[in-house]
């Protein structure tokens, strides 16, 4: 959704587009505006009233007459009016919803959900909101790319959801398959010249447990010992501790 913007500078407006964010979600504002359902066997499905006519018919003049002069009949003729012809031909309301095939319930403005026992109309269930056309988001492809305009020079657009070719011939919409990539190395490790996989080499055998002695324990302790006091000297001895100790450096 675009839109002009003017500026208070008098500068020429810029466009902006709604952040799809700020966008309303598809069927919003559906349970804001209920429409009452109106049964065909209460009201007449007319849309203009008419009018009762002012001019008298035949027999109430002559009961008029009649009443005036005391000579009313004893049998007074009986009205026959006119039935509407619409009103003995009305279409039955549908059974089945036409756009996603579901019986229709009998009250048509309410429909018991399962899950919860309040009333919706059939157009909010979640069955008829499925077969509706959704409008899709987007690509998010970047429109300042080299090859995307290459391939909407060819007609292609990347809105249309479908993939590349001609109209009926399409591809696949994802011609690169992703793949989990559990390890951590670099893409190409592991593959020769050729990009066939290389095979990885045996590994080692595992090392027999060697038994120490009381003698060789002890041997070993003293060797970590002089390692480790080796290793302090070289990172934490300084030149100007020596001097002060009266030690060469």
């Amino acid at each position: 959704m675009a839109a002009r913007q003017d500026g208070d500078d008098g500068e020429d407006g810029e466009d902006y587009f709604l952040p799809l964010e700020d966008q309303s979600i598809f069927g919003a504002g559906i349970r804001r505006k209920r429409v009452q359902f109106v049964r065909s066997s209460e009201h007449e499905l007319n849309t203009t009233t008419t009018r009762p006519s002012s001019t008298p018919s035949g027999p109430s003049i002559a009961d008029a007459y009649l009443s005036i002069n005391h000579l009313r009949a004893k049998h007074t003729p009986h009205l026959h009016l006119p039935t509407h012809p619409s009103l003995n031909h009305l279409p039955k309301p549908p059974d089945h919803c036409e756009i996603c095939n579901l019986p229709l319930s009998t009250d048509p403005s309410k429909e018991i959900s399962e899950s919860d026992s309040i009333d919706r109309p059939h157009e909010a269930s979640l069955a008829h909101q499925v077969c509706l056309t959704h409008s899709h988001p987007p690509s998010h492809l970047d429109r300042t790319r080299v090859g995307l305009k290459y391939l909407s020079t060819y007609g292609w657009d990347p809105d249309s959801r479908r993939g590349l070719g001609a109209p009926g011939r399409e591809g696949i919409r994802e011609p690169l398959k992703g793949r989990v990539k559990n390890d951590t190395a670099g893409l190409g490790v592991g593959l020769d010249a050729d990009g066939d996989r290389i095979k990885d080499p045996p590994p080692p055998p595992p090392k027999k447990v060697q038994k120490l002695n009381a003698k060789q324990m002890r041997k070993n302790q003293m060797e970590e010992r002089k390692r480790g006091e080796k290793l302090r000297n070289l990172f934490f001895m300084s030149d100007d501790v020596l001097k002060y100790l009266g030690e060469e450096v």
